[in-house]
C-alpha cells in the first residue's frame, strides 16, 4: 500500500480512478479482468499490468448512496452512486490503472448508459496535495437503460455490499467509514422450488456445451449496429438451460456482459461476483463455486431462481428448455415443490 500521492506512477499513459463502490476491492476488480474477454489474456501474462497502483483517498463534496435502483431486481436491487452534498465525504481507493484496465471498468459501469464518467479531485490520506481522477455518478435523466432509475431507500444486497466493505479492509479505509458501510440495511432474497412440470421439462432434454453453442449466434449477430439485442441469447447456470428473448420482454445489458454469457454457462460468472473463498483461486468450475462460502452460493442460487420466476410469467422473455450434466450439483438446493 502506497504512503502518499507522489508515489504513484508519473506514467503519461495510466490512469487515476477513484473508486467507491464494489470495485474498491481490488481481489474483486482482479477477477473481473481476469474473466473479461478484452483483458484476460493479457491477466494471464501480466496481471500487475492492469492494476498499478492503488491508495485511500477522500473525496469532498459528495455523499454515498445506494439510490441506482433495479425495479425488477430483487437479488440486487441497488448499487452505490454519489450524489453532490456539500461538506459531506466518502472515503474511497485511489487506483492508478491502464487504459485496458479503463475499458473494461467502462463496459461495467455503463459507461455513458447508466453512470457518466465525471473528473474529480480527491485527496489522498497521507498528502496534502489533491490529485485529478476519474469517478462514475449515475443521473437520473441520464440514464439510457428503462430497467434503471434512481430512487433512495433501497437496500443493497449482501453480496454487494459485502463486496463493498471488504475492499474498504483492503484499501484500509477508515475504520469509522468501514463501520458506517457495516450499518448500512441490506435487502432480502428471495428463493423458489422447481414445480413438478419444471422438474419434467428438465428431465427431458439434457444439453452439452456444444449444445449451446451450436444454438446461438456470434455476438456481431446477435447485436444490431445500436448495440442492442435483437436474437435470442442461450445459457445455463447451476445446470438449467434457459433461452431469453429480448423481443419478448427480457432486459438484457451492456455488450462486455453479452460477451461473457453468450452461449456459456454462467454459474462462475454470478461466482466471480462474489467474494474470493481464499481456498479457490478463481471460480472456474461449479465445482469451486461449492467450494464458496453460503453467501455466494445462495447469489448464485438465487439469480437461478429469479430466471425461473421470470419464466413462469408470460411475455417475461424467459423460457426454460432444459438442463446440463451439471445439474445434480445443486439438487440439494433446487428441489422439487413437495
Amino acid at each position: 500500500m502506497l504512503s502518499n500521492s507522489e508515489n504513484l506512477s508519473s506514467s503519461t499513459s495510466s490512469i487515476k480512478y477513484f473508486a467507491y463502490g464494489s470495485n474498491l476491492s481490488k481481489s474483486l476488480l482482479e477477477f473481473k479482468l481476469s474473466s473479461n474477454p478484452q483483458t484476460k489474456e493479457r491477466y494471464k501474462k501480466e496481471p500487475s499490468s492492469l492494476i498499478l497502483d492503488s491508495q485511500p483517498a477522500i473525496l469532498k463534496d459528495f455523499e454515498l448512496q445506494f439510490n441506482l435502483h433495479i425495479p425488477t431486481n430483487n437479488i440486487d436491487p441497488s448499487y452505490a452512486n454519489l450524489v453532490y452534498k456539500k461538506n459531506s465525504i466518502v472515503h474511497g481507493c485511489l487506483y492508478e490503472i491502464s487504459p485496458e484496465c479503463k475499458a473494461v471498468i467502462d463496459g461495467l459501469e455503463g459507461k455513458g448508459n447508466v453512470y457518466q464518467e465525471e473528473n474529480v479531485e480527491v485527496l489522498p490520506y497521507f498528502s496534502t496535495n489533491p490529485i485529478a481522477a476519474v469517478t462514475y455518478i449515475a443521473y437520473k435523466e441520464q440514464i439510457k437503460l428503462p430497467v434503471l432509475t434512481i430512487k433512495e431507500g433501497v437496500p443493497p444486497s449482501k453480496r454487494y455490499l459485502k463486496s463493498i466493505i471488504s475492499g474498504a479492509k483492503e484499501c484500509n479505509l477508515d475504520e469509522k467509514w468501514i463501520e458506517f458501510l457495516q450499518w448500512q440495511k441490506v435487502a432480502t432474497i428471495t428463493f423458489t422450488r422447481l414445480s413438478s412440470e419444471e422438474l419434467k421439462k428438465i428431465n427431458e432434454i439434457v444439453y452439452t456445451p456444444q449444445d449451446l453453442e451450436s444454438k446461438n449466434l456470434p455476438l456481431e449477430k446477435v447485436l444490431n449496429e445500436k448495440e442492442q439485442v435483437i436474437k435470442p441469447i442461450i445459457s445455463s447456470i447451476c445446470g438449467l438451460v434457459f433461452m431469453c428473448n429480448p423481443s419478448k420482454g427480457f432486459a438484457i445489458g451492456s455488450k462486455s456482459w453479452i460477451e461473457q454469457i453468450l452461449a456459456r454457462d454462467i454459474t462462475t460468472f454470478y461466482a466471480r461476483r462474489c467474494l474470493r473463498n481464499k481456498t479457490i483461486s478463481l471460480y472456474e468450475t461449479e465445482q469451486d463455486v461449492l467450494l464458496a462460502d453460503r453467501d455466494c452460493i445462495d447469489y448464485v442460487i438465487a439469480n437461478t431462481c429469479n430466471l425461473l420466476i421470470q419464466s413462469r410469467k408470460e411475455g417475461a422473455g424467459v423460457f426454460l428448455l432444459g438442463r446440463t450434466t451439471n445439474f445434480d450439483l445443486w439438487k440439494d438446493y433446487l428441489i422439487p415443490i413437495s
